[in-house]
């Protein structure tokens, strides 16, 4: 009862409280930072102060004064290139090449052989090779695949057609993947033909076996340089490409070298016949894979 009656009389008190409590609050509103010995120091000087003391204090710091040398360096931009089919597709070359070494050893050894020892036992060494058809089979699809992925990695870091192509870099990897085979299936198929023809079965036979082992040795010559390629960044890239077009071009000529014991016989007496199927065979195809490329992307 006591306790009522004494809210009530005080009620008032609690209501205006709170009142003069906002009053002098939006009273003072309008106050300086600091007041000084009855003086109001504005803002501004009060800004200027601290910023003065914040920058004398960072001129007299050991590692951010005047006497330290400032280097400033614009930092690139960083794009990001997905590289996820290259990635798999390298693991899936060194797998499958590791694979074909496990199951025919023999197949390996008489291919290093016949390349290094060209004059050791060659019938033989040829007909071991040949009669292996699965490993045959297996490394003209590898090179077909190696050579592609090499000629993706060249365009993408050499030039900017890949990019700025209205196809997709894995459409594009696919297509060169598909040429190279196509042009050396077709090769194949001509050089059958023109033995059958001309009844020079012999010949041909022996050129195309020389042509197929180099090609095997240069898929895996060359698939490093194609993972350096794809992976890498840098000026030092045209090194590495210098290398491996000089490689390729020893291999080349070692083709010719091997094949020129069956072929100098048919040459021998007409070098412009000679000079024609070099073009008609090498030059040609590798013209037609860079038009078909070129007017494909560009």
């Amino acid at each position: 009862m006591f306790s009522g009656k004494l809210f009530q009389n005080n009620r008032y008190i609690y209501i205006l409280l709170p009142l003069l409590i906002l009053t002098g609050l939006l009273y003072c509103a309008d106050v300086h930072a600091i007041t000084l010995y009855g003086y109001n120091i504005p803002d501004s000087v009060v800004r200027v102060k601290a910023d003065s003391a914040f920058y004398s204090y960072f001129a007299g710091h050991p590692m951010l004064g005047k006497q330290v040398t400032v280097i400033n360096q614009v930092q690139k931009a960083h794009h990001f290139v997905n590289k996820t089919t290259s990635f798999y597709l390298v693991l899936l070359l060194l797998f499958v090449l590791g694979i074909l070494r496990l199951i025919f050893p023999t197949y390996f050894r008489h291919l290093y052989n016949a390349f290094m020892s060209p004059m050791m036992n060659k019938r033989q060494l040829r007909e071991q090779i040949e009669q292996n058809v699965q490993a045959n089979a297996a490394m003209n699809i590898f090179f077909s695949i190696s050579i592609g992925f090499f000629l993706y990695a060249v365009l993408f870091t050499q030039s900017n057609i890949i990019q700025e192509s209205s196809y997709s870099a894995n459409m594009v990897l696919c297509g060169l993947i598909l040429m190279v085979g196509c042009i050396y299936l077709i090769k194949y198929l001509l050089l059958k033909f023109v033995g059958w023809v001309f009844k020079i079965d012999q010949v041909t036979e022996a050129y195309t076996y020389n042509v197929f082992l180099i090609n095997k040795i240069l898929s895996v010559v060359l698939l490093p340089f194609a993972i350096i390629l794809a992976f890498g960044q840098g000026s030092w890239l045209r090194l590495i490409l210098a290398v491996a077009c000089m490689l390729t071009g020893i291999l080349l000529i070692n083709r010719y070298t091997r094949s020129w014991s069956s072929l100098g016989s048919f040459f021998q007496y007409s070098k412009f016949h000679f000079f024609m199927y070099f073009c008609a065979s090498e030059l040609l195809p590798l013209a037609i894979l860079v038009k078909l490329t070129y007017n494909t992307l560009v």
